[in-house]
């Protein structure tokens, strides 16, 4: 299993390792020196692996595919023809690429620098080849990229499933502040699969197109107006604050953590349901069953690709963010 650490010149460190492509560790410096991790983790490889036989595996920093996200009745139709998966989700639906999924393999190594780390895995029976570059930039960004190309057709849907909290990843997310550049969400119905309807925000639980509180509880689909941020998060408490940019039409936002347990968190941390928040950036979960969505099939002489910065900035303001 490889570990490997980027450095900036302004002292912010990023831990990763193979399995899962995983993000383990994101350090920031504060002004007496000390640093604070701001992204929940577990403290081996080994409990990684054991939480994939979780209940609801939290996917604690992984890269999550091929398809995040529900897919209802695990189906879809590629063309005139129904294509199958895993319904690994209360034996009711596909969630997050099955039970075999690519949080928990173990990636390639392709190559490995002070400030850039690519990771690679071929997947459906060789068929198709996922390459995920992390590049962490002097301007404090962590670059996120997954590309995919692939010999046969193929549903790809992926995302980075890191939990963030800028307090520190003992915290709690609440005392944070969060803006999410959406004027509307996607309807879900109760397994929180998504209707094909969007719903507007104005006035409602999940108008965040300003500065608010963040929620204890979140698990929703914001549909993007385009343009940087997508997302910012902020804490009064540290100083810090981040902003999330991406060239998908989605970002899931997901509060959790207790379902960590029974497993304990680095630094002997017991996680718990508001330590960390997700900012899942892809395409719309279920999207070849949509016809207004784009459909998310990749086909041969085709690349999927998906960029996420996560920038993160000094901003001691009160309230954060």
């Amino acid at each position: 299993m490889h570990r490997h650490t980027l450095r900036n010149v302004h002292g912010i460190e990023a831990e990763f390792i193979s399995f899962g492509a995983t993000l383990t560790a994101l350090r920031l410096p504060m002004a007496d020196g000390s640093k604070v991790d701001v992204v929940l983790g577990f403290p081996s490889v080994t409990d990684y692996e054991r939480s994939f036989s979780l209940p609801a595996p939290p996917f604690l920093g992984a890269v999550v595919g091929l398809h995040a996200g529900r897919l209802r009745d695990g189906i879809y139709r590629d063309g005139d023809r129904p294509v199958r998966l895993e319904k690994n989700l209360a034996g009711k639906h596909h969630i997050h690429g099955g039970s075999r999924n690519l949080s928990n393999a173990a990636w390639n190594v392709e190559e490995a620098a002070a400030d850039m780390l690519r990771f690679s895995t071929v997947v459906n029976d060789d068929k198709t080849q996922i390459v995920v570059e992390y590049a962490l930039g002097a301007d404090n960004a962590l670059r996120v990229t997954m590309e995919a190309v692939t010999d046969e057709n193929v549903l790809v849907n992926l995302t980075q499933h890191s939990y963030f909290n800028l307090d520190g990843h003992a915290g709690d997310v609440i005392r944070q502040r969060m803006m999410v550049n959406a004027d509307e969400t996607l309807e879900a119905d109760a397994d929180l699969l998504p209707t094909g309807h969007f719903l507007p925000v104005a006035g409602g639980p999940f108008d965040f197109r300003q500065l608010q509180p963040c929620p204890a509880a979140i698990d929703n689909s914001f549909v993007l107006r385009g343009g940087t941020p997508a997302v910012r998060l902020g804490s009064a408490r540290t100083g810090w604050a981040m902003e999330v940019g991406t060239n998908q039409p989605s970002i899931h936002v997901f509060v959790g953590g207790a379902h960590c347990s029974p497993l304990i968190g680095k630094d002997g941390v017991a996680y718990h349901r508001t330590s960390g928040i997700c900012f899942e950036a892809q395409n719309f979960p279920d999207s070849p069953n949509h016809p207004g969505f784009r459909s998310g099939i990749l086909r041969p002489g085709e690349t999927y690709r998906n960029e996420i910065v996560f920038r993160f900035f000094r901003n001691d303001r009160p309230g954060g963010a």
